[in-house]
């Protein structure tokens, strides 16, 4: 091999070194399996939100300005199998520079996350509770990359600005009924929209400086609830059981086909003879009762 084969093979090292270095996508919400949680953002990439991490996602094709394929989704350590999936938290939320705060209402655009083929619809109304599917975990670590888009509902372009998506990572065996990461803690999708150049890195910040009024699960929290109500309620939950994630609903079910769950901050159960879901309030009330 002379020289200028050499010096082409080294061109194309360069260029895949350079593809597989950008594959991570801006920015690479990164995670990992330790000490049997899920810890968020190990690559540091994120931006306080309050209390919680957010990952700002920013729209900037020139050709496609309401699309992001690029951010990534990556996990380290994740060593039972299973199927890594993302839990909406909350339904789309929009900041409003008028008003100082996160709306969660009065706006028609949306959030579509597409992963394979599979889309996920979330709205002011819809959207919440939703699990969608990341990646097959065949080895213990993973990445991969949706497509996320905001759109309006009559196909008109939508407005610039910041829309907001909390979510959770988590882990469920190939069934999907079973979990073998417990959720993470909740973290926010922040997607800067600047198309038309109506809403600058400056809006931005002052977004990111207000933390959202949203109702969030607490899944070690909602767990203790579940183990008092079983050492408490026998005759209700006979035994203990594993928590699931059915149709947006943390929930156990026991043996004799009664489910206890919680969904936007209230407490159901469901009887799986009847069909009969109820509400008994609001989980704030049971975590009083049971000193939580």
């Amino acid at each position: 091999m002379n020289k200028y084969s050499l010096s082409f093979v080294g061109m194309i090292l360069l260029f895949y070194s350079a593809m597989t270095a950008a594959h991570e996508g801006e920015p690479n919400m990164a995670f990992a399996w330790r000490d049997g949680q899920i810890e968020i953002d190990i690559q540091r990439q994120g931006r306080p939100l309050g209390d919680h991490t957010a990952f700002v996602i920013p729209f900037t094709d020139t050709f496609r300005p309401y699309f992001n394929g690029d951010s990534g989704f990556t996990g380290v350590n994740f060593d039972q199998g299973g199927i890594a999936s993302f839990h909406t938290e909350s339904t789309l939320l929009k900041w409003s520079e008028e008003q100082s705060q996160w709306l969660r209402e009065g706006f028609p655009e949306q959030l579509v996350i597409s992963r394979l083929g599979g889309d996920t619809l979330v709205t002011t109304t819809e959207g919440n509770g939703s699990l969608g599917y990341i990646a097959n975990l065949r080895s213990s670590s993973f990445e991969a990359h949706s497509v996320f888009r905001i759109q309006k509902p009559d196909g008109t372009p939508p407005e610039d600005g910041a829309y907001l998506v909390f979510m959770t990572i988590l882990g469920v065996d190939d069934s999907g009924e079973h979990i073998l990461y417990k959720p993470s803690e909740p973290f926010a999708l922040i997607f800067h929209l600047n198309a038309q150049q109506n809403f600058t890195n400056q809006a931005l910040v002052q977004a990111l400086q207000t933390e959202p009024q949203v109702v969030l699960n607490d899944y070690d929290r909602m767990d203790a609830l579940f183990a008092w109500a079983e050492s408490q309620h026998s005759e209700l939950f006979p035994h203990a059981a594993a928590s699931r994630l059915i149709s947006g609903y943390y929930a156990r079910c026991y043996d004799n086909a009664i489910c206890v769950g919680s969904k936007d901050g209230h407490i159901y159960t469901a009887d799986g003879i009847s069909g009969a879901l109820t509400e008994h309030g609001p989980i704030e009330m049971f975590y009083d009762a049971a000193g939580l």
